[in-house]
């Protein structure tokens, strides 16, 4: 008698390597965009409180926002936020071998 496949011996070498790549690239860089992330998020509170002292307007604190570039980090992280298309970790029925 053979021994039976293992299931994920049949899943392609080319979505394999993009699976550990992925990991990869995550497990290297997560930790870091999540610190930046948590740091953004710390000096924007701080920022905002030291105006709230001052009484500034909230047209004042936009101009305070993005003449230190708070405004342009939080850009750029909803960006990166945005580009995601989280799949379900059960595809749909009609997605193919192929991919599409």
């Amino acid at each position: 008698m053979t021994e039976p496949h293992k299931l994920t011996d049949l899943v392609p070498v080319e979505v394999l390597t993009e699976v550990n790549t992925a990991i990869a690239a995550l497990e290297i860089q997560g930790p870091a965009i999540t610190e930046a992330l948590r740091q953004l998020e710390r000096a924007t509170t701080m920022a905002w409180k030291a105006m709230h002292m001052l009484g500034v307007t909230d047209e004042e604190w936009e101009l305070v926002k993005r003449d230190i570039g708070i405004e342009r980090g939080w850009e750029a992280a909803y960006q990166l936020v945005s580009t995601l298309d989280l799949p379900n970790l059960q595809p749909s029925a009609d997605v193919t071998a192929d991919g599409q």
